[in-house]
Protein backbone atom coordinates (compact mmCIF):
# COMPACT_ATOMS: atom_id res chain seq x y z
CA UNK A 1 0.00 0.00 0.00
CA UNK A 2 1.29 3.60 -0.74
CA UNK A 3 2.09 5.20 2.03
CA UNK A 4 0.56 9.42 2.68
CA UNK A 5 4.37 10.11 3.26
CA UNK A 6 5.34 8.83 0.52
CA UNK A 7 6.32 11.97 -1.05
CA UNK A 8 8.86 12.35 1.98
CA UNK A 9 7.19 16.31 2.53
CA UNK A 10 9.23 18.92 4.54
CA UNK A 11 9.00 19.13 8.44
CA UNK A 12 7.42 22.61 9.43
CA UNK A 13 8.39 23.28 12.94
CA UNK A 14 6.19 26.30 14.07
CA UNK A 15 4.09 26.93 15.61
CA UNK A 16 4.66 23.17 16.47
CA UNK A 17 5.83 20.15 14.02
CA UNK A 18 3.91 19.49 11.18
CA UNK A 19 3.42 18.68 7.05
CA UNK A 20 0.88 19.30 4.53
CA UNK A 21 1.01 17.32 1.36
CA UNK A 22 -1.32 18.06 -1.61
CA UNK A 23 -2.04 15.44 -3.94
CA UNK A 24 -0.92 12.96 -1.17
CA UNK A 25 -1.90 10.16 -2.49
CA UNK A 26 -1.20 9.26 -6.63
CA UNK A 27 -4.76 10.12 -7.86
CA UNK A 28 -5.49 6.50 -9.14
CA UNK A 29 -5.66 5.29 -5.96
CA UNK A 30 -7.06 8.20 -4.38
CA UNK A 31 -10.16 7.85 -7.13
CA UNK A 32 -10.33 4.31 -5.88
CA UNK A 33 -10.97 5.06 -2.47
CA UNK A 34 -13.05 8.18 -3.46
CA UNK A 35 -15.31 5.87 -5.39
CA UNK A 36 -15.60 2.72 -3.08
CA UNK A 37 -16.14 5.67 0.18
CA UNK A 38 -18.32 3.69 2.54
CA UNK A 39 -20.64 6.07 3.01
CA UNK A 40 -24.16 4.14 2.97
CA UNK A 41 -22.41 1.73 6.02
CA UNK A 42 -21.21 5.03 8.00
CA UNK A 43 -24.34 7.00 7.97
CA UNK A 44 -25.46 3.49 9.28
CA UNK A 45 -23.50 3.74 12.60
CA UNK A 46 -24.67 5.58 15.35
CA UNK A 47 -23.38 9.53 15.44
CA UNK A 48 -21.46 11.27 17.73
CA UNK A 49 -21.07 15.11 18.72
CA UNK A 50 -24.80 15.33 18.75
CA UNK A 51 -25.81 13.75 15.84
CA UNK A 52 -23.79 15.56 13.65
CA UNK A 53 -20.37 13.13 13.14
CA UNK A 54 -20.24 9.64 11.36
CA UNK A 55 -17.09 8.08 12.14
CA UNK A 56 -16.03 4.55 11.37
CA UNK A 57 -13.01 3.36 13.51
CA UNK A 58 -9.92 0.59 11.85
CA UNK A 59 -11.61 -2.39 13.49
CA UNK A 60 -14.65 -2.02 11.67
CA UNK A 61 -12.34 -1.11 8.37
CA UNK A 62 -9.92 -4.26 9.12
CA UNK A 63 -12.49 -6.75 9.35
CA UNK A 64 -12.04 -9.29 6.54
CA UNK A 65 -15.55 -9.19 5.68
CA UNK A 66 -15.31 -5.14 4.78
CA UNK A 67 -16.73 -4.17 1.62
CA UNK A 68 -13.92 -2.82 0.15
CA UNK A 69 -10.58 -4.17 0.06
CA UNK A 70 -9.12 -0.61 -0.88
CA UNK A 71 -9.79 0.93 2.13
CA UNK A 72 -8.96 -2.87 3.78
CA UNK A 73 -5.59 -2.20 3.05
CA UNK A 74 -5.37 1.32 3.10
CA UNK A 75 -6.23 1.29 7.08
CA UNK A 76 -4.17 -2.00 7.34
CA UNK A 77 -1.04 0.07 6.44
CA UNK A 78 -1.94 3.32 8.09
CA UNK A 79 -2.12 1.68 11.41
CA UNK A 80 0.33 -0.74 10.96
CA UNK A 81 4.33 -0.64 12.48
CA UNK A 82 6.12 0.26 9.23
CA UNK A 83 3.54 2.88 8.80
CA UNK A 84 4.01 3.98 13.06
CA UNK A 85 7.75 3.95 12.34
CA UNK A 86 7.67 6.73 8.98
CA UNK A 87 6.24 8.86 11.40
CA UNK A 88 8.13 8.32 14.24
CA UNK A 89 11.44 8.82 12.22
CA UNK A 90 9.79 12.28 11.03
CA UNK A 91 8.79 13.39 14.30
CA UNK A 92 11.74 11.71 15.94
CA UNK A 93 12.93 15.06 17.79
CA UNK A 94 9.62 15.60 19.95
CA UNK A 95 8.92 11.57 20.08
CA UNK A 96 12.42 10.31 21.02
CA UNK A 97 12.61 11.66 24.65
CA UNK A 98 9.47 10.05 25.36
CA UNK A 99 10.80 7.59 27.79
CA UNK A 100 7.90 5.52 28.00
CA UNK A 101 7.35 5.47 24.39
CA UNK A 102 11.06 5.00 23.71
CA UNK A 103 11.00 1.86 25.74
CA UNK A 104 7.95 -0.09 23.38
CA UNK A 105 10.19 0.80 20.21
CA UNK A 106 12.21 -2.34 20.29
CA UNK A 107 9.21 -4.73 19.85
CA UNK A 108 7.44 -2.47 17.99
CA UNK A 109 5.33 -5.04 16.15
CA UNK A 110 4.31 -6.42 20.02
CA UNK A 111 3.01 -3.18 21.84
CA UNK A 112 1.25 -1.63 18.71
CA UNK A 113 -2.24 -2.57 17.70
CA UNK A 114 -5.13 -1.33 15.72
CA UNK A 115 -7.66 0.62 18.60
CA UNK A 116 -10.71 -2.33 19.25
CA UNK A 117 -8.77 -4.52 17.03
CA UNK A 118 -5.35 -5.46 19.20
CA UNK A 119 -5.67 -6.79 22.76
CA UNK A 120 -6.05 -4.87 25.95
CA UNK A 121 -2.38 -5.21 27.04
CA UNK A 122 -1.61 -3.07 23.77
CA UNK A 123 0.34 0.19 25.03
CA UNK A 124 0.42 1.96 21.32
CA UNK A 125 -3.03 2.64 19.95
CA UNK A 126 -3.24 3.26 15.94
CA UNK A 127 -6.52 3.92 14.83
CA UNK A 128 -7.60 5.08 10.71
CA UNK A 129 -11.33 6.67 10.74
CA UNK A 130 -13.55 7.36 8.12
CA UNK A 131 -15.87 10.59 8.90
CA UNK A 132 -18.42 12.45 8.05
CA UNK A 133 -19.67 15.49 9.20
CA UNK A 134 -23.50 16.53 8.94
CA UNK A 135 -23.69 20.41 6.12
CA UNK A 136 -25.26 21.69 9.06
CA UNK A 137 -26.13 25.77 8.30
CA UNK A 138 -25.49 27.11 11.76
CA UNK A 139 -21.81 27.39 13.14
CA UNK A 140 -20.10 24.46 11.51
CA UNK A 141 -16.59 25.38 12.62
CA UNK A 142 -14.54 23.58 15.39
CA UNK A 143 -13.30 26.08 17.73
CA UNK A 144 -9.27 26.68 18.82
CA UNK A 145 -8.67 23.46 20.84
CA UNK A 146 -5.74 20.68 21.92
CA UNK A 147 -6.53 17.08 21.28
CA UNK A 148 -6.23 13.94 24.22
CA UNK A 149 -2.56 14.74 25.64
CA UNK A 150 -2.68 10.78 25.02
CA UNK A 151 -2.41 11.42 20.87
CA UNK A 152 1.09 11.65 19.54
CA UNK A 153 0.25 12.42 16.02
CA UNK A 154 -3.16 12.92 14.00
CA UNK A 155 -3.85 13.48 10.38
CA UNK A 156 -6.22 14.22 8.44
CA UNK A 157 -6.91 13.25 4.70
CA UNK A 158 -9.44 15.41 3.06
CA UNK A 159 -12.09 14.11 0.59
CA UNK A 160 -14.56 16.71 -0.47
CA UNK A 161 -17.17 15.98 -2.88
CA UNK A 162 -15.95 16.58 -6.22
CA UNK A 163 -19.32 18.44 -6.92
CA UNK A 164 -18.87 20.29 -3.12
CA UNK A 165 -19.02 23.97 -3.63
CA UNK A 166 -19.27 25.40 -0.44
CA UNK A 167 -16.25 27.35 0.95
CA UNK A 168 -14.05 26.61 4.57
CA UNK A 169 -13.93 23.65 6.63
CA UNK A 170 -10.45 24.46 6.77
CA UNK A 171 -7.82 23.18 8.98
CA UNK A 172 -5.68 25.92 11.15
CA UNK A 173 -3.25 26.17 13.20
CA UNK A 174 -2.80 28.48 15.58
CA UNK A 175 -0.17 30.36 17.40
CA UNK A 176 -0.40 30.78 21.26
CA UNK A 177 -0.23 34.16 23.53
CA UNK A 178 0.58 31.99 26.47
CA UNK A 179 1.39 28.85 27.33
CA UNK A 180 -1.38 26.28 27.35
CA UNK A 181 -1.87 25.30 31.33
CA UNK A 182 -5.51 24.39 30.77
CA UNK A 183 -8.27 24.10 28.74
CA UNK A 184 -12.15 23.63 28.85
CA UNK A 185 -13.76 20.52 28.83
CA UNK A 186 -17.17 20.98 28.17
CA UNK A 187 -16.54 22.20 24.76
CA UNK A 188 -13.91 19.54 24.08
CA UNK A 189 -10.73 20.57 24.91
CA UNK A 190 -11.13 24.19 23.78
CA UNK A 191 -8.49 26.69 24.45
CA UNK A 192 -9.59 29.83 26.57
CA UNK A 193 -9.23 33.07 24.84
CA UNK A 194 -6.55 35.05 26.66
CA UNK A 195 -3.86 32.09 25.26
CA UNK A 196 -5.22 31.77 21.97
CA UNK A 197 -2.79 33.70 19.14
CA UNK A 198 -3.78 34.32 15.63
CA UNK A 199 -4.08 31.80 12.74
CA UNK A 200 -0.53 30.48 11.49
CA UNK A 201 -1.21 28.14 8.91
CA UNK A 202 -4.40 27.71 6.98
CA UNK A 203 -4.83 24.07 5.10
CA UNK A 204 -7.60 24.12 2.67
CA UNK A 205 -10.44 21.28 2.74
CA UNK A 206 -9.02 20.22 -0.91
CA UNK A 207 -9.65 16.70 -2.73
CA UNK A 208 -6.57 14.61 -1.61
CA UNK A 209 -4.86 16.99 0.65
CA UNK A 210 -3.41 15.81 4.13
CA UNK A 211 -2.50 17.54 6.81
CA UNK A 212 -0.27 15.67 9.84
CA UNK A 213 0.98 17.37 13.15
CA UNK A 214 2.89 15.82 15.89
CA UNK A 215 1.12 16.59 19.17
CA UNK A 216 4.11 17.25 21.08
CA UNK A 217 2.88 19.69 24.16
CA UNK A 218 -0.62 21.60 24.91
CA UNK A 219 0.72 24.26 22.47
CA UNK A 220 -0.56 22.08 19.37
CA UNK A 221 -3.65 24.19 19.00
CA UNK A 222 -5.81 23.74 16.07
CA UNK A 223 -8.90 24.70 14.66
CA UNK A 224 -11.75 23.96 11.68
CA UNK A 225 -12.71 27.15 9.93
CA UNK A 226 -16.68 27.81 9.30
CA UNK A 227 -18.01 25.99 6.36
CA UNK A 228 -20.54 28.39 4.26
CA UNK A 229 -23.04 27.47 2.56
CA UNK A 230 -22.52 23.66 3.46
CA UNK A 231 -24.81 21.17 1.43
CA UNK A 232 -22.86 18.10 1.64
CA UNK A 233 -21.55 15.72 4.15
CA UNK A 234 -17.89 16.83 5.32
CA UNK A 235 -15.58 13.57 4.76
CA UNK A 236 -12.04 12.84 5.75
CA UNK A 237 -10.23 10.38 7.18
CA UNK A 238 -8.33 10.22 10.79
CA UNK A 239 -4.98 9.11 10.91
CA UNK A 240 -3.88 8.87 14.68
CA UNK A 241 -1.47 7.02 17.63
CA UNK A 242 -1.78 7.35 21.30
CA UNK A 243 -1.14 5.80 24.09
CA UNK A 244 -3.02 3.07 26.41
CA UNK A 245 -5.31 5.25 29.16
CA UNK A 246 -3.28 5.25 31.97
CA UNK A 247 0.19 4.05 30.54
CA UNK A 248 1.07 7.41 29.51
CA UNK A 249 0.61 10.50 28.11
CA UNK A 250 2.45 13.19 25.98
CA UNK A 251 1.91 15.96 28.09
CA UNK A 252 0.07 17.35 31.36
CA UNK A 253 -2.55 20.13 31.22
CA UNK A 254 -5.57 21.08 33.31
CA UNK A 255 -8.93 20.06 32.00
CA UNK A 256 -11.53 22.11 33.50
CA UNK A 257 -14.67 20.52 33.74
Amino acid sequence: MYSLLNKKPKLIKDPYPHVVIEEALPWELYEKLENEFPEKTLLGTEPFDNGICYRMKADRLLDPTFESETWREFAKYHTSPEWFMEVFELFKPWLENKSKLTDLMPNLSDNLGARGWAGKEINLWSDCQVVMHKPITEVTSRTAHIDNPMEMFAGLLYMPYKEDESTGGNFQIHNVKNDITKVDMKNGRQVYAEDLGDVHTTVPYKRNTFVMFCNCNANAVHSVSQRINPKLYRRSVNIIAEFRRHYSKMYDVQEVR
